[in-house]
């Protein structure tokens, strides 16, 4: 072999291992993660503030919080149901309260009361951010029952108890049906109204209140947690 294909040859040689080392370089470089900066447009100016990148605007615990007072202005926490009745009395002749000489009739409602907290009063003061234990404390009003739904499905009306000497229905006029409305309707209400189901009911506010508010705050500062308390 002339010493002209000796130096042919080693120059391939030359050539094959450069564009070897070229292709194993690409490839050790493609299988390393991509390192590209990504801004989520978010920067934090303190524990409880963040601006929002390019708005000029700045959004504090508070803020997002009583943002959402027209979402949840009064959060149903706690429900009881409970059944009361009645007896209708009517008598042949009023002023004598005879058995023999009456009809009597039980009349039952069964309804739902509903305990609710009042989250549309809150303001910037029942709010309080310690940034040190990295919480913030909600102060909110007590349960209180609200309303009582009667279910008009659930109104029992039993068969009238006739004597010897009164027989044939009860007849109620309008005036008579608000009436037994307006009393049964107070009866439950006492029944609903006690002061356990009032602790059951505030027991369970804290809770759903958290429930409700600790995403939020998380969304703004993961290492923040939300305590509830009463005003």
């Amino acid at each position: 072999m002339n010493t002209k294909q000796k130096r042919l040859n080693l120059a391939v040689g030359i050539l094959a291992l450069l564009i070897l080392a070229v292709v194993i370089w690409g490839l050790l470089r493609g299988a390393g993660p991509a390192h590209t900066p990504v801004s989520d447009g978010i920067e934090r100016i303190d524990p409880d503030t963040i601006s929002l990148g390019g708005s000029g605007v700045e959004l504090h615990f508070s803020d997002v919080l009583l943002s959402r007072q027209n979402e949840t202005r009064k959060l149903i926490v706690s429900t009881q149901t409970g059944t009361v009745t009645t007896k209708l009395t009517d008598r042949l002749i009023d002023q004598l309260d005879f058995d023999f000489m009456k009809k009597t009739q039980n009349v039952s409602y069964t309804g739902t009361g509903y305990f609710v907290v009042d989250l549309d009063d809150l303001t910037a003061a029942n709010l309080t951010e310690d940034h040190d234990k990295k919480t913030v404390t909600i102060r909110i009003g007590h349960a209180y029952l609200q309303s009582i739904e009667i279910d008009p499905n659930q109104i029992m009306v039993e068969e009238v108890q006739e004597s010897l000497l009164a027989w044939g229905d009860i007849k109620l006029t309008v005036a008579d049906c608000n009436a037994i409305e307006r009393e049964l309707r107070a009866r439950l209400e006492e029944q609903f109204n006690t002061a356990a189901n009032g602790q059951a009911a505030d027991d369970l506010a804290v809770k759903m209140v958290r429930e409700v508010y600790e995403p939020v705050v998380k969304a703004i500062d993961d290492r923040y947690s939300v305590i509830v308390q009463f005003r």
